[in-house]
């Protein structure tokens, strides 16, 4: 029920595809991958699986080899964490949602460049303190990674011009929901709650009243320095005990003996 070392076979199928169209250009190779509805309407069945195979992001060798390392390196931890089903389940998932979608919509789909972002979302919520090499050089957290692919994604979201394309981006998004349902609620939760206790705290700080302690007091007139700042307090030395007055009534008072 599932398929161990998943990634690898795409990776190694990713690098085969992209060296027969680089060797063989003429022959259009990569036309006869790609997800087409109309074509796969008329027999060309192997469609709905081969676009995977295709780099998503140019046909240069360096972002070839950036792309599959980034699928081998995901995949791999991916599968060490949850076992080859839960990750097979997860991709297929990702994968068929894709097709149906490109199937019904009539869409043309050129590699799994979202299934791949989904997956690396998923790797992300579970290992979001990761640090991995950016271009193998810069050491940065998945999460922070993580957070930068969906603001472009959004972006790429919001600025399409096609609604079958919109669909295209989200269905692969399918998968990280089911699966990551119950931390997305507990975290909107987490925020609500937090929000709601912050504004608490910030209406009882701004209902508080201020009270102010004061040091000093006389104990004839109860006169504090909060009251006259400038009045002097003084301990008499005849009164029996801690007794302070202030400088109006240092002398002039009745002595106290305890």
């Amino acid at each position: 029920m599932a398929i161990r070392n998943l990634t690898i076979y795409i990776v190694a199928g990713s690098m085969i595809v992209w060296f027969l169209g680089f060797m063989f250009i003429d022959f259009g190779l990569i036309g006869k991958l790609v997800l087409a509805p109309a074509m796969v309407f008329r027999g060309e069945v192997w469609r709905v699986l081969s676009f995977v195979f295709i780099n998503s992001f140019g046909s240069s060798p360096l972002s070839m080899l950036l792309e599959l390392y980034f699928i081998f390196m995901v995949g791999r931890n991916l599968e060490a964490c949850w076992g080859s089903f839960r990750l097979t389940l997860y991709y297929f998932i990702g994968l068929i949602i894709t097709v149906i979608v490109s199937l019904t919509t009539g869409a043309t789909v050129v590699g799994a460049r979202y299934i791949h972002l989904s997956l690396f979302f998923a790797f992300a919520s579970v290992a979001p303190e990761m640090r991995i090499l950016l271009f193998f050089i810069i050491p940065v957290k998945i999460k922070w990674l993580a957070w930068v692919s969906w603001a472009f994604l959004a972006f790429e979201f919001i600025m399409s011009q096609s609604w079958p394309h919109r669909l295209v981006i989200v269905a692969p998004l399918v998968a990280y929901v089911m699966f990551f349902w119950h931390d997305i609620i507990n975290t909107i939760r987490r925020n609500r709650l937090v929000s709601k206790n912050k504004l608490t705290f910030e209406r009882r700080k701004t209902g508080a009243r201020v009270i102010k302690a004061s040091f000093h007091k006389c104990e004839v007139c109860g006169l504090t320095e909060i009251d006259a700042p400038d009045m002097d307090f003084r301990y008499c030395s005849k009164c029996n005990g801690n007794y302070e007055y202030c400088m109006n009534h240092l002398s002039d008072h009745h002595h106290r003996s305890e």
